[in-house]
């Protein structure tokens, strides 16, 4: 299991990092660990949930209707 911060896991995706941490705000991504103000994710499982959303708002789900499905 790699741990890894939202801007690096952001940088390693390509995906923008405010894109990932509104994820973040809204409850979708849940971090393992915190040190010090920076919120320290598993990248394997984040990678998983971000594939998840992903593929649930190109079925038209928003994203509060995913949050409730998780």
């Amino acid at each position: 299991m790699k741990h890894i911060s939202l801007g690096e896991l952001a940088i390693q995706l390509g995906i923008n990092k405010s894109k990932l941490a509104y994820y973040f705000s809204l409850g979708l991504l849940k971090p393992i660990a915190k040190v010090g103000r920076m919120n320290i994710f598993d990248s394997k499982e984040t990678l998983k949930m971000i594939k998840s959303i992903k593929s649930l708002k190109k079925t038209g789900k928003k994203l509060k209707e995913i949050k409730k499905l998780k």
